[in-house]
């Protein structure tokens, strides 16, 4: 349970636990596909959460999307100096207790880790193989037009084996993820049984 700080007469100030905090990551990853950017999706979806947690009724979505953004935020700095030295009392990447947490989480979304880039080639670049399928036998009307089709259809072919290997990659650290998690909660409930 958390413990309670009064503030004012009406409000609380919530203390979370290491325990809570993981554990509330961990949700707010497992539940990641309920954020799509509707209206009110994100409330729900951290009341979800904090249902699951059994403190619906202690934190509102507002105060969860709040930690949320706090554990983000500090995340981030820790990210920018990773190889800096703690200094004056802050947390680094090696010292803030949540940051391979985050890590797995932020690290996996494609707006901190883009699934793919496209890199502009030159007109003048020769592509790796002048090899064409019988589909593409039919002569276009000017050179200058086949070798432009030639192109896109080879960066096509580029970015779709791009993305397939992004997706596969995915998969794997997802599924690295959920195996690393579930032995961090394994430890977690042996230290709460103590």
């Amino acid at each position: 349970m958390p413990g309670y700080t009064t503030k004012s007469e009406e409000q609380y100030q919530v203390k979370w636990s290491t325990p809570q905090t993981a554990q509330f990551i961990k949700l707010r990853q497992d539940h990641a596909c309920m954020f799509t950017g509707a209206k009110y999706s994100a409330a729900v979806a951290w009341g979800t959460i904090l249902e699951q947690m059994g403190l619906h009724s202690k934190i509102t979505p507002m105060q969860a999307k709040k930690k949320w953004d706090n554990l983000k935020r500090k995340y981030k700095d820790c990210k920018s100096s990773e190889s800096s030295e703690g200094v004056s009392g802050k947390s680094t990447a090696t010292t803030w207790p949540y940051f391979a947490l985050m890590d797995e989480v932020l690290g996996q979304m494609h707006s901190s880790n883009p699934s793919a880039v496209i890199v502009s080639i030159p007109e003048d670049t020769p592509g790796p193989s002048s090899a064409v399928d019988e589909e593409k036998e039919k002569e276009p009307t000017t050179p200058e037009k086949k070798r432009k089709r030639d192109k896109e259809d080879l960066l096509m072919e580029f970015v779709k084996e791009e993305i397939r290997y992004q997706r596969e990659a995915d998969e794997r650290r997802a599924q690295e993820s959920r195996e690393r998690m579930n032995r961090l909660f394994g430890l977690l409930e042996k230290l709460a049984e103590k």
